[in-house]
């Protein structure tokens, strides 16, 4: 690997071409071209979730893997961190593939009762096991994308749980990347507003099935959030 419902859900207004900007990003196209069924991946995030989902999922995946080499250089083993370096470790695909389909989930595609993140577990499981990966790589996908939003269980799991839930933190501002990093890779994959359009679609779905935001999940914090004051982004004081 190299570095990195309905259809009345709300769609985010973007700037023209941005759908496509991410997908243009080189190391993004190196660490898909050298892991099985990464292209794919690509098309998936590409058609099935919002842009700003899709650029924050390549966010995720190149603070993810920041973090991985960060801990697996204290760990004194040979990992390089340099871009080009990406396709050298971790090459089964599994970060990729978790880190870029974790949020699957929040989208109109595959519509479920289940909230969000097991929705997108399910169907990076399911692009797993199609692509051709061991079940113990299903499985550890599975778990990373479900766990994302469970702090304290996803860092203790395993490492792909950790890493990838490591990189949503990193996205959502928590200080665990340097910020020359953070720079960088925002202004190669913009932000979009992705903490209202994705808060407004998982909201969305907790409107019209409250089964997708069990009581202690995050859902059940935004659509509480959401019920609690007019405001039309009162969400995001859960966010």
């Amino acid at each position: 690997m190299a570095e990195p419902d309905a259809s009345s859900e709300p769609v985010p207004s973007v700037p023209p071409g941005a759908a496509a900007t991410w997908r243009q990003v080189s190391w993004l196209q190196q660490a898909a071209q050298s892991v099985r069924g990464g292209l794919q991946v690509l098309d998936v995030i590409t058609e099935a979730v919002a842009p700003a989902i899709a650029s924050h999922s390549v966010r995720v995946l190149r603070y993810a893997h920041a973090l991985a080499c960060s801990e697996m250089a204290q760990e004194r083993l040979q990992v390089s961190r340099s871009p080009a370096a990406f396709a050298s470790y971790l090459d089964d695909g599994t970060l990729l593939t978790a880190c870029l389909l974790h949020d699957a989930g929040a989208t109109a595609v595959g519509a479920s009762w289940q909230r969000f993140e097991v929705q997108g577990a399910d169907r990076a499981a399911a692009f797993a096991r199609a692509h051709g990966y061991s079940e113990d790589q299903v499985r550890h996908i599975w778990e990373a994308v479900a766990l994302h939003t469970s702090p304290h269980i996803a860092e203790r799991i395993h490492p792909l749980a950790r890493w990838v839930r490591g990189g949503v933190l990193a996205d959502f501002g928590t200080d665990l990347i340097p910020p020359d990093l953070r720079r960088r890779t925002e202004a190669e994959v913009p932000r979009l507003d992705v903490e209202r359009t994705l808060s407004g679609i998982v909201v969305e779905q907790a409107l019209r099935d409250e089964r997708r935001a069990p009581s202690g999940s995050w859902p059940a914090d935004l659509l509480a959030a959401h019920r609690a004051s007019a405001d039309a982004d009162a969400r995001l004081s859960a966010f």
